[in-house]
């Protein structure tokens, strides 16, 4: 009776505190092999999802073709998300637009996304729960090497590209059941944006949007974002993230594969976001990218450096070599090398009319980037 009153009492304070107990983590899980699976196939490739997984942002393409377009296949995969939902209680969402070049055709993203609504009003038993986005916008030169308007235009593109989508869905039915939930991938770091660029707001994308999955890891090998729970929440006890969300909107946090060291890595990490963002009203749970992703990457060094001429301007397309490796600076004269080992590293850097200039590299540390100080290159006389 004693221990039945202490829970209660710990229940009641949890619930004074503003703290909402999570029964379990909601997990979400990007798939980019969902059109090759079979039902034959099916009870293993589910049986091989991470526990929890209630989500699916399942690819529709096939490098360049639009699978939906394709009667038949379209066909055999909604049978797919129909028997998934049915067998598993696993909800699919259709990923359609997955690469840059989408900010200059919002009309072809929406085309896409009408398929879908089309699809789902012909088979709603087998339809579609949403329709996921991932559009790495911050990969572009024009952010890069833009100043505050440049990115501010990426961002408003982006937000373009949402709200042209977001305007062809239909609204939820008088029970609220059955509209198409709209979600997009987006950087961890975006919530630090808004003091120089408003566009940046979680608030301004979640007038499109319905979900915010941020991505909250780094690249194979490293500099690592992800791997602890204390790393994470470091960046995402934010409140410029949790503040304002409007209700029925939320946010998920994604996770990568490779920053652990196994799936029990992973899922207790995302166990412990569930315990420490249960709190946050808008918080939906975590995403793992990807399904077929190797666990325990080896950390690997990166370098980030700059390649300015004699008077301070950046020199584009310049030739930076590192031992076998050679790449080029973009335009604004910077570049990036991963991979690297962490000793005896030597650059090379030159460019047409220029001479060249060798540069000894020290204090390269696995799963971490280096930035070194910029490199000058002199004309040739």
């Amino acid at each position: 009776m004693r221990t039945c009153r202490l829970l209660a009492s710990i229940i009641l304070f949890l619930f004074a505190a503003g703290v909402r107990p999570v029964a379990a983590a909601d997990v979400a899980v990007w798939v980019y092999d969902f059109p090759r699976w079979s039902e034959g196939q099916l009870e293993a490739a589910v049986a091989a999802l991470p526990a929890g997984t209630r989500h699916l942002y399942a690819s529709m393409e096939d490098g360049p073709n639009f699978l939906l377009k394709d009667e038949l296949r379209s066909a055999d995969i909604q049978r797919l998300v129909g028997v998934l939902r049915e067998r598993s209680g696993i909800l699919t969402h259709a990923m359609i637009v997955q690469d840059t070049r989408w900010l200059d055709d919002p009309e072809g993203a929406r085309e896409r996304l009408t398929q879908v609504l089309t699809l789902n009003r012909a088979r709603p038993d087998r339809a579609f729960a949403g329709v996921h986005v991932d559009v790495p916008f911050h990969t572009l030169e024009d952010w890069e090497c833009g100043g505050i308007p440049e990115r501010r235009a990426l961002l408003q593109k982006l937000q373009a590209l949402f709200a042209n989508m977001a305007s062809a869905i239909p609204p939820a039915g008088k029970d609220g059941s059955g509209r198409l939930q709209l979600s997009a991938a987006l950087p961890w770091w975006i919530a630090a944006l808004p003091g120089d660029i408003p566009e940046a707001s979680p608030r301004r994308f979640f007038e499109s949007l319905d979900e915010i999955v941020l991505t909250a890891y780094g690249d194979p090998g490293g500099p690592l974002v992800g791997g602890s729970v204390q790393g994470l929440l470091s960046r995402l006890e934010d409140a410029r993230l949790w503040g304002n969300v409007p209700p029925g909107k939320g946010i998920r946090i994604g996770l990568a594969t490779y920053e652990y060291a196994s799936v029990g890595d992973l899922l207790a990490t995302a166990k412990e976001l569930d315990m420490a963002l249960g709190r946050q009203k808008a918080y939906r749970g975590t995403a793992i990218f990807h399904a077929t992703g190797g666990y325990g990457a080896p950390l690997t060094a990166s370098l980030r450096g700059l390649v300015q001429d004699a008077g301070g301007q950046p020199v584009a397309r310049a030739r930076v070599k590192i031992g076998r490796r050679q790449i080029a600076t973009n335009r604004c004269g910077r570049f990036v090398a991963r991979d690297l080992p962490t000793a005896g590293v030597t650059l090379e850097a030159g460019g047409f009319g220029f001479q060249g200039v060798a540069v000894p590299v020290a204090g390269l540390a696995a799963g971490q980037e280096l930035e070194i100080p910029p490199i000058v290159l002199h004309r040739n006389p």
